[in-house]
């Protein structure tokens, strides 16, 4: 299979998995482990081993033959954990390849997040209604605002995934110097209802990593007008094309939020992380 094959593979999972694989091809440290490419399913098996982290990624149109991929996955994944002691090693999977992801887990390797990553597809920039919200950037001042915003919009979502529930608040300091520098590109913006935070946004390059609302002022409309605003902003003043973010499974909601805003599903992604035992 040509690289070029593998790579069209591996975006199926991100396209951060892509560029790295990519990358990683332009320096010898690809190995590819299994490969199909019949009508019945395409599919590939490889692992990226760098000097400071060995990933292992897997993506499959479907899991026809699945007993065969799933023996050589076991079989060679088993042999490089067996050599690797000092280094982390990851396990990134298609997320549609459910017979795969059981495996990888039975294997020893816990799940970080599961979710998918969407673009926006919209003909037009989306329009900004009226609701009278005041647009900011952000100042130190309003560092304990912005940790109660966080902490408290992904609460559940920290929750369902057996993730911190305040981590913003445990790292405010490294929080707050994050909000500055990404405040000095305006990649921050944060929306005030009569001198009250109800929502802000943060976007890196052309991925929206965060839309946040304020429980109390969710479902409400501040969500789509903040996206909106947001991809305007990535648009008009920065020139950014192919606007996307990435949402976990479990966080159904937010994910109905971007389909009905025009973002669609371009990548299906679970990504692991191996548990030493001492």
């Amino acid at each position: 299979m040509y690289n070029k094959e593998i790579l069209m593979l591996i975006e199926n999972i991100s396209p951060h998995a892509k560029d790295y694989v990519d990358k990683a091809f332009e320096n010898n440290k690809v190995e590819v482990l299994y490969s199909i490419s019949t009508e019945q399913n395409k599919g590939v098996f490889i692992i990226v081993n760098n000097d400071d982290c060995c990933i292992f990624y897997a993506s499959f149109l479907n899991e026809n033959n699945v007993e065969q991929i799933l023996e050589v996955i076991n079989n060679k994944t088993k042999e490089y954990v067996s050599k690797i002691k000092s280094k982390e090693i990851c396990f990134n999977v298609y997320g549609n390849n459910l017979k795969i992801i059981n495996l990888v887990r039975k294997l020893g390797f816990k799940a970080d997040m599961e979710g998918y990553h969407l673009e926006y597809i919209g003909e037009e920039l989306p329009q900004l209604n009226n609701y009278n919200l005041t647009d900011k950037g952000f100042e130190s001042s309003m560092s304990k605002e912005f940790v109660d915003l966080f902490d408290s919009s992904y609460y559940q979502l920290n929750i369902d995934n057996g993730w911190k529930i305040n981590s913003h608040a445990v790292n405010e300091e490294k929080f707050h110097q994050e909000l500055n520098e990404l405040n000095k590109f305006s990649q921050v913006r944060s929306f005030w209802l009569n001198n009250e935070l109800v929502g802000a946004y943060i976007f890196e390059q052309n991925y929206i990593t965060d839309i946040v609302v304020k429980p109390i002022f969710q479902n409400k409309g501040y969500g789509s007008y903040i996206l909106a605003h947001c991809i305007r902003n990535m648009n008009l003043n920065k020139s950014i094309k192919n606007i996307r973010l990435r949402v976990a499974k479990s966080n159904v909601g937010a994910k109905k939020l971007y389909e009905r805003n025009n973002f669609v599903d371009i990548a299906c992604f679970a990504e692991h992380t191996y548990v030493q035992v001492l």
